[in-house]
């Protein structure tokens, strides 16, 4: 029985017949990584204040530091904002960034592909408080990876 089993398992690999993602991938095309989906406590963020409210980006801090997050650094950013929070991420960090937007309601997802610093994150005006973990992955439960932004392909 275990030489069949052995036997069907080496078949298997054989004959696989999936290719690798970056022969998936056109030409100039960045890869970005949809999975895992990193923890918090794997996820290192600065939050800044693009408002003119005293200690913005310490209350968000402490409140993603509650739901496990690294908090690296906190201050003002260079230019006002008036939404929700706006969240910067590069190709190397596709899934964490998703996973920290994910924690602020109504923010705006804010990739790009020459991001080379730190996810971070710029609260605004319209800033009330960071998700719970529960409403955090239900958002990201409804809205999930969606599509690969223009530039890039997803590998798993």
């Amino acid at each position: 029985m275990a030489l069949v089993a052995g036997l069907i398992t080496f078949w298997a690999i054989r004959n696989d017949s999936q290719t690798s993602a970056s022969e998936d991938c056109p030409p100039g095309a960045v890869e970005i990584k949809t999975a895992p989906i990193p923890k918090p406590e794997e996820i290192e963020l600065v939050v800044l204040n693009g408002t003119d409210q005293d200690g913005l980006a310490e209350l968000a801090a402490a409140q993603l530091e509650d739901r496990g997050f690294i908090v690296t650094e906190t201050g003002d950013a260079d230019e006002a904002y008036d939404g929700t929070a706006l969240v910067y991420y590069g190709p190397d960090q596709y899934a964490a960034g998703i996973h920290a937007h994910a924690y602020f309601y109504q923010g705006h997802d804010a990739f790009d592909l020459e991001w080379d610093k730190p996810i971070t994150v710029v609260l605004g005006d319209d800033f009330a408080e960071v998700r719970s973990a529960s409403d955090a992955r239900q958002s990201f439960a409804q809205g999930g990876i969606g599509e690969a932004p223009d530039g890039t392909c997803t590998v798993e």
